[in-house]
């Protein structure tokens, strides 16, 4: 997803994308400040100039997260991803006209857009604001000590903090005995589920085993209700006061 952002955005060569080389990381960080977010001045970006000296650079790469006012984020994946999409949020802005043809395709997702926000709204019964800043700020704050990813719409991020108090601090979650064992290693498998593009082959083996969790809790509700009705369809109670002896 940061190569194709980065094509988006013109980048040179977004197919040697490599993270872990500092300088390489720092080399996206300049060339968005210099050809997209233009947040600094041309003197003031000497700062980020300094790939040689890690330091130094390190230093001047946090204050520009804090200039742009970016959240809390753990990895550097995650600080790109979010530096990516704050320039293309200032590249759409620089020119609007030029993606109305793109939009005016695309107008039904744009109206899905809206269910999250919709579903939440309906869950506070209207009581509660939910695009006030306070509840903006209060759903990244939780979303940070449960260690939730960030994410752009705060109210996605909200349902993912729902899923994780669900799944891991509910009373039902919390008597259920811990998982012993080697874990599948379902990222090793024979099997290739994206032959076209194998960055996606592992996205879609967790999609994959995400789908069958979930038909496998479908089952087990569906079992449940079925032994409910079989409990009160095996065991009738007679009322004997509706008895009658003779005619």
């Amino acid at each position: 997803m940061l190569k194709k952002k980065l094509e988006a955005l013109g980048y040179p060569t977004p197919s040697d994308l490599a993270l872990s080389n500092r300088k390489d990381f720092a080399s996206i960080i300049l060339w968005l400040e210099d050809q997209k977010i233009r947040l600094y001045a041309i003197e003031d970006r000497a700062i980020l100039r300094s790939v040689d000296n890690a330091q130094l650079w390190e230093d001047g790469y946090q204050k520009y997260c804090g200039d742009l006012n970016m959240p809390s984020l753990g990895t550097q994946h995650e600080q790109l991803a979010w530096i990516l999409g704050h320039a293309i949020r200032l590249e759409f802005l620089d020119d609007p006209s030029q993606y109305e043809s793109f939009n005016s395709k695309q107008s039904l997702p744009k109206a899905n857009s809206k269910q999250p926000q919709q579903k939440v709204q309906v869950i506070f019964d209207g009581k509660m604001n939910v695009d006030d800043k306070e509840f903006i700020a209060g759903v990244r704050t939780l979303a940070g000590q449960l260690n939730v990813p960030h994410h752009p719409n705060h109210l996605l991020q909200l349902e993912a903090v729902a899923w994780v108090v669900h799944e891991r601090l509910s009373p039902a979650a919390r008597g259920r005995k811990p998982i012993a064992g080697t874990p599948f290693p379902f990222d090793k498998g024979n099997d290739v589920v994206s032959p076209n593009d194998p960055a996606l082959d592992l996205p879609m083996r967790i999609l994959r085993l995400l789908q069958i969790q979930s038909l496998r809790q479908l089952q087990t509700h569906i079992n449940e209700t079925i032994v409910s009705v079989q409990n009160l369809t095996a065991n009738p109670k007679t009322d004997t006061k509706l008895g009658k002896v003779g005619f």
